[in-house]
Parts: C-alpha cells; sequence; structure tokens
C-alpha cells in the first residue's frame, strides 16, 4: 500500500509541476513575439497617422484603405481590442476628412489649408493614448477600458466640439471599407 500511495504522490507532483513548468516556459518563450506584434502595431499606426496629412494626395483615400486594414490586423494578432482600435481608426477617418476639407477650402499648406487646428489635435491623441495603454499594459487597460474609452470619446468630441463637421464625421464613424 505504501508503494502505491508514492507512486501517486509521485505522479501528481511530476503532473502538476510539469504542466506548470510547460505554461511558464510557454509564456517566456511568447514575450519575443508579444513584443514583435506589439511593434508591429505601432509600425501601423505611423503609417495609419501620416495618411491623416496627405490632403493634397489625390491616392490617399485607397492608401489609407491599405494601412487602415494593416492596422487593424496588427492589432488583432497583438490582442488590442476591437472597441480601441476601431476608434482610432474613426478618429483617423474623421480628421483625414477634415484635413481635406480645409485643403478644398483653402488650398495647399502655402495658402494655409490642408491643417487642422490645434486644439482638435488633442482629440486625435486621446485614441492613439487608448491604444498606447493596450499595447504597453495590455492586462492592467482591460481593468477599465470601458470607461477610459467613453472618457476618450467624450475629451475627443469636446475638443472638436467647435466644427460641426468633424463632429459628424465621429458621430457617424464612417470607415473606410
Amino acid at each position: 500500500m505504501a508503494d502505491l500511495v508514492g507512486w501517486l504522490q509521485l505522479l501528481g507532483a511530476g503532473s502538476v509541476g510539469g504542466v506548470a513548468g510547460q505554461v511558464v516556459a510557454q509564456y517566456v518563450s511568447a514575450g519575443p513575439e508579444r513584443r514583435k506584434a506589439r511593434a508591429d502595431v505601432r509600425s501601423a499606426m505611423t503609417e495609419l497617422d501620416e495618411l491623416v496629412w496627405r490632403a493634397d494626395d489625390p491616392e490617399a483615400w485607397p492608401r489609407l484603405r491599405k494601412a487602415q486594414h494593416a492596422f487593424e490586423s496588427a492589432s488583432m494578432i497583438a490582442g488590442v481590442r476591437r472597441d480601441l482600435s476601431n476608434w482610432y481608426v474613426i478618429t483617423r477617418v474623421a480628421f483625414y476628412r477634415q484635413s481635406r476639407r480645409n485643403y478644398e477650402r483653402h488650398g495647399g499648406p502655402d495658402e494655409g489649408g490642408g491643417f487642422l487646428e490645434s486644439h482638435h489635435l488633442e482629440g486625435l491623441n486621446e485614441a492613439a493614448e487608448m491604444i498606447y495603454q493596450a499595447l504597453w499594459h495590455p492586462q492592467r487597460s482591460r481593468w477599465f477600458r470601458k470607461r477610459r474609452l467613453d472618457i476618450a470619446k467624450e475629451r475627443t468630441r469636446k475638443a472638436v466640439a467647435d466644427s460641426p463637421d468633424l463632429l459628424s464625421d465621429l458621430d457617424r464613424g464612417d470607415r473606410p471599407v
């Protein structure tokens, strides 16, 4: 009987220790992959942000769509919640359209067109901050994600309250498809 108890103890210790060891090893070895996925999101964000300012480029809209798809794909792989990535894309599209409207009304940058009001940039930065938090602190950012997203949306709307076109674009939530 003592032999059976000894074998059961050894078997139990080995399987629990083995499973725990596998979990730890898998978590540690996945670190570089997670960092690479987060870096890919940052690269896609950069590309998308650069296109917001290309109001004078007739090919900007197709490139914006391509950048949006790259950003969303990278976000999915990195584990960024869809509501955060959606809000980020919506803000970028809305601000692109506002920049485009300014360009059409006032001409190129030499004539004062294509730019956004400086206080509107606060709204643009709110969405980026949400993505940064999700990338840098993925576990911590999930706890208060919904509340922080609501606050970010409200701050963005306040920052652009003097621009009915931009506010309408944000509320409509258009996205290049």
